[in-house]
């Protein structure tokens, strides 16, 4: 039997129901799409703006790589922080990335660039460029030319507007500060030490300036707010001063600023300036020169010193690195010479004997250059053995070429005494020593010299000390005119300080093409008797090939006078120092300073300042004014967006960067 199945469909309770399913599947769906749509927007709306910005900074930076930190102008005027800035470009015809120097060494500036924002919906960051620049316009020009754009929002209706031209950069809602940044040194270490530390920027003109150090405040873990500072650099051209040869300050508040000697460690001179503060906003000020040659430790690679020396002298003060002659000291002594300590005649032999000793001096060949040093006078010291006594007597000394010269061909004039006038020694015990008056005789230490003297005919007073040279057989002595390599009593030759000697310095650069010179002045001890001349010369060179010769060369003891040297870039001087008659006093030159009339420039103050736990975070202002050690851009960038709940969202993108023109400092 067959059944018939009977159809049947929805019922209108279950399509409402399938409807309203789907209805709200739909609208999931729908939601969720317009979710990660208005998602994708925020997003996309992100990545525009983070775009931006960094698009915009890196051209800043690109465009501020080849200008000057002493060339920018800021708007609005005042203090800051500014929302518009103008600044010059450097000529870079050639595309080298290195910027073109006229026929005075001086920087092309080709281009003036102004950024600014122009207001509106959305805002503008415009950049108007004056191609060619007019190097003609004075500050105020150039600020009044600032003002324009800034207003106008273009170049045409202000200086040089026929070569302006405006370049939007990106339009947007934005915000930017400009700030020039200031520089600040933080001299806390656990440990004492020093640090280089540039400072920062000034623009400084020729002549004296003002520089105030100023307590800021300390590191948390200071335990004080002490400066101390070695070595300073406030010049053009580069040059180090002794922090503590400024003093005294000109101003100070709170604490005294003095020159405190530095006896372990490697400051400068061995002394630093110590101000001992104790609180924030304690001060002390100097006042320096522009530029100038301040040589105050002497010493810098490429120096010559011919009979002169370098000393630390600690019996001055306050103690000082000085240029003194060399010698008046021991300059010959038998057993260097002989490379032994030395023994006692044995026996009595050598009474009576005539003894030659030869003092090997530069000239010659073989076992030479035993006299150290030069000088205008000399004495001999002579010494008994450990067995017996000594007494020498008819001593004679002599400039020779070999050993063979006897002493009958001397000159009387070199004869020798002893305590004031006796030709014979007084009596020296076992190991005692006798020495002459000073002999008016030079001592040159490329020469050599030949001692003659009798031993005494006297069985009690004939036991020299004996130096055998055990290294060569090489005749250092006659004995009644035979030679040995036996140095028989002579132990060593002192000399007075040489009648001259010269101090050579280093080749200075002035970094100048043409620099006026002034005075060289000089800071001096001259005892009776002595004198300091000084020679100056100058060149294009930086061998200086092309400047005269010293020897051609005027010298001059009057300081401080002003230079009739050639205005070139380079310049040495030399210093002949003269002692006293008697050889037995030299001058001392402490400091030499060379000044010159310097250009407007931006400077990098720097120095080197001493660190430890007590010290405090140092500013510098010069003339008043802060240092710039950087120009500071904080860019924000925002756009406003309808979020999916139909509510308003802000999305910003923002930098922070620190900008140091190339060419700042040039």
């Amino acid at each position: 039997m067959n059944h018939k199945q009977k159809k049947r469909g929805f019922t209108l309770i279950e399509a409402m129901g399938a409807m309203t399913l789907v209805s709200i599947a739909l609208g999931l769906a729908v939601g969720g799409f317009m979710f990660a749509l208005k998602n994708t927007n925020e997003s996309d709306v992100q990545s525009e703006l983070d775009i931006d910005v960094q698009l915009a900074m890196e051209r800043l930076k690109r465009d501020l790589r080849l200008s000057s930190l002493d060339e920018i102008f800021y708007y609005p005027a005042g203090a800051g922080p500014y929302t518009a800035l103008s600044f010059p470009m450097a000529e870079d015809d050639d595309g080298d990335d290195l910027f073109e120097l006229d026929d005075d060494g001086k920087i092309i500036w080709d281009k003036t660039l102004i950024y600014h924002i122009w207001p509106g919906s959305p805002h503008q960051l415009r950049v108007t460029t004056f191609d060619n620049r007019d190097n003609t316009l004075t500050d105020v020009q150039r600020q009044e030319q600032l003002n324009s754009v800034v207003s106008v929002g273009a170049g045409t209706s202000t200086y040089n507007g026929g070569n302006a031209s405006s370049h939007t950069i990106f339009e947007n809602l934005l915000e930017w500060r400009l700030r020039p940044v200031q520089s600040i040194f933080d001299a806390y270490s656990p440990i004492s030490e020093r640090e280089t530390v540039s400072l920062g920027y000034a623009l400084m003109a020729n002549g004296a300036h003002t520089f105030k150090f100023n307590v800021a405040g300390k590191n948390t873990a200071a335990s004080g707010y002490r400066i101390g500072v070695d070595q300073l650099q406030v010049s053009p051209s580069y040059s180090q001063r002794e922090a503590e040869a400024q003093l005294p300050a000109t101003a100070q508040s709170g604490a005294t600023a003095v020159s405190q000697y530095m006896g372990t460690g490697s400051w400068k001179g061995n002394h630093q300036l110590y101000f001992p503060a104790t609180a924030a906003g304690q001060s002390f000020t100097l006042s320096m020169n522009n530029d100038r040659w301040e040589e105050t430790n002497f010493g810098a690679l490429g120096y010559e010193a011919e009979d002169t020396e370098i000393n630390f002298d600690e019996t001055l003060s306050p103690k000082d690195f000085v240029i003194q002659l060399q010698g008046n000291d021991v300059a010959w002594q038998a057993g260097e010479q002989a490379y032994s300590a030395g023994t006692s005649a044995s026996n009595s032999v050598l009474k009576g004997t005539v003894i030659a000793v030869h003092l090997n001096g530069a000239e010659l060949a073989t076992n030479g250059n035993w006299i150290a040093y030069n000088g205008r006078k000399c004495r001999l010291t002579f010494q008994a053995g450990s067995t017996g006594r000594l007494r020498v007597e008819d001593v004679f000394i002599g400039k020779t070429t070999s050993l063979e010269d006897t002493v009958f061909a001397f000159d009387s004039s070199t004869s020798v005494t002893f305590s004031g006038g006796s030709s014979e020694s007084p009596v020296m015990e076992p190991n005692q020593t006798a020495t002459t008056d000073w002999i008016n005789l030079e001592i040159n230490k490329t020469n050599n010299y030949l001692v003659a003297f009798q031993i005494k005919n006297d069985v009690d007073k004939c036991y020299p000390r004996v130096w055998k040279n055990e290294l060569t057989t090489i005749s250092d002595c006659l004995v009644n005119g035979s030679p040995t390599n036996h140095i028989i009593g002579l132990a060593s030759m002192a000399v007075t300080y040489p009648a001259n000697g010269t101090y050579t310095s280093q080749i200075f650069d002035t970094r100048l093409a043409s620099p006026i010179y002034g005075d060289i002045s000089l800071n001096t001890s001259l005892p009776a008797g002595t004198a300091i001349s000084t020679k100056v010369r100058s060149g294009n060179q930086p061998d200086l090939s092309d400047a005269s010769d010293w020897s051609v060369l005027s010298a001059s003891t009057i300081h401080p006078r002003l230079l009739s040297v050639a205005y070139k870039r380079y310049i040495q001087f030399q210093a002949q120092l003269t002692s006293s008659s008697s050889g037995l006093a030299t001058p001392l030159l402490k400091d030499l300073t060379i000044d010159w009339t310097g250009e407007t420039q931006l400077v990098n103050v720097s120095g080197v300042f001493s660190k430890g736990p007590d010290y405090g975070i140092v500013e510098v202002l010069v003339d008043g004014v802060p240092l710039q050690s950087a120009l500071g851009i904080d860019l924000l960038i925002y756009k406003d967006i309808y979020t999916h709940n139909k509510q308003t969202k802000r999305v910003t993108s923002s930098l922070v960067a620190e900008l140091r023109p190339r060419n700042t400092g040039q």
